[in-house]
């Protein structure tokens, strides 16, 4: 089977009058996460807009990689033109967390251009992650030297476990475990598996205060592992460091003691790994990942940003785009055709609409609802790499 197959003009909404279906999305459910994996070509760019904060009703925004100048900065005045974002881009504090996740070039072109548009006093960059990997490429260095200067924002090397609360939403690294980030100076590690691999959950485990139905007056205060919905950020990880995050965040089944299983799943909530939407780590690479991880975090979505063919290294890899397949309808061994990858629910940012040669279905947006019982609505852009985004170009991706 091809790697990436065209997307259907029947597989989307038409775009909607005006200001566009999907900033009248987000309009219409103001406490949702939002998520874009821009089109980039090959290289990563996301971007997370958090729901309202809670103390002064703004939101603010989490950037993990930018590849490419100019696109991102873009998409952040056009989310404030339309009132998405309720400050203008360079307001202090508003980008609450910055992410490298690793020093190659296609994750951290960008990062000049960012910071000279909005780095500086004012604190517009509240924090900034990395993995602590030296490289000796230009970009990093240039990027470790403007950081430097910059005392004002704050630094922080996370490995697998570190946990963090924006407000309602959670974000916790999974990788680099401590096994590998102790082997960084000695060169044991490749700078792929150096990546920050990133699960998000929104909303995220709160305390909860109830009557105790036994004795009037009591109040019983209890942390609680609501269902929330996840998105995994595979970074560039590749097998070692996914092999390591397994043995961190344990695959805790109990096949035989169902007592135990459902004990266990109160405690914990789901799989440690499982997630509702996986950015396919290392574009899809045959390095990336392995069927067995895909079929654990079973993820309804997998998101890869790639040129969809071509490009450097002929990004995605037939081989990971069929792993990606058989973990959502497993045909190894009836040896079934696999169905649509929109049925699958696999998107490509670079892949080109059918019948219009070239054209590209481009960026994708996520609206991510606070309920749980609210589904995940999914939007393209129609951009090439080089493009801007424009919202009002939207295109619902039907379910």
């Amino acid at each position: 089977m091809v790697a990436v197959a065209p997307v259907e003009e029947s597989t989307l909404e038409p775009p909607g009058p005006g200001r566009g279906t999907f900033v009248d999305a987000v309009d219409a459910d103001p406490q949702a996460l939002l998520y874009f994996l821009l089109n980039v070509g090959d290289g990563d760019t996301q971007l997370l807009v958090l729901p309202p904060n809670s103390n002064d009703s703004h939101r603010r925004v989490v950037v993990v990689d930018v590849a490419t100048r100019a696109k991102l900065p873009a998409l952040l005045e056009a989310l404030a033109a339309t009132g998405i974002l309720t400050e203008p881009p360079g307001s202090p504090g508003q980008i609450q967390l910055l992410v490298a996740s690793h020093p190659h070039r296609d994750h951290i072109g960008g990062f000049d251009d960012l910071l000279d548009r909005y780095n500086g006093p004012s604190g517009c960059i509240d924090q900034f992650w990395e993995p602590g990997f030296s490289f000796p490429n230009p970009s990093f260095y240039n990027l470790m030297r403007r950081l430097d200067t910059s005392p004002w924002i704050r630094r922080l090397q996370p490995t697998g476990g570190t946990a963090m609360y924006l407000d309602s939403v959670k974000v916790t690294v999974l990788g680099p475990g401590v096994g590998l980030r102790t082997r960084f100076d000695t060169h044991g590690v490749g700078v792929n598996d150096a990546s920050l691999t990133i699960m998000i959950d929104y909303p995220g485990t709160s305390i909860v205060a109830e009557p105790d139905p036994d004795h009037p007056g009591r109040i019983n205060r209890r942390a609680t592992t609501q269902r929330s919905r996840r998105l995994l950020l595979g970074g560039d990880a590749q097998f070692t460091s996914w092999a390591q995050t397994t043995i961190d965040f344990p695959d805790l089944v109990q096949e035989f003691n169902p007592d135990l299983a459902r004990e266990l799943r109160a405690a914990r909530g789901r799989d440690y790994l499982a997630a509702d939407v996986l950015k396919v780590s290392h574009h899809a690479s045959k390095h990336g990942v392995t069927l067995e991880l895909l079929e654990r975090v079973g993820a309804r979505y997998a998101l890869v940003s790639a040129v969809a063919g071509g490009g450097k290294y002929n990004f995605p890899h037939a081989l990971t785009m069929d792993a990606a397949r058989e973990a959502r309808t497993a045909t190894a061994t009836s040896g079934a055709a696999f169905a649509s990858d929109h049925e699958l629910g696999i998107h490509v940012t670079g892949a080109v609409l059918a019948g219009a040669p070239g054209r590209p279905a481009g960026s994708i947006g996520l609206l991510i609802p606070a309920r749980a019982q609210a589904p995940l609505r999914m939007f393209r852009f129609l951009d090439a790499p080089k493009e801007a985004i424009t919202l009002a170009a939207a295109r619902e991706v039907r379910r």
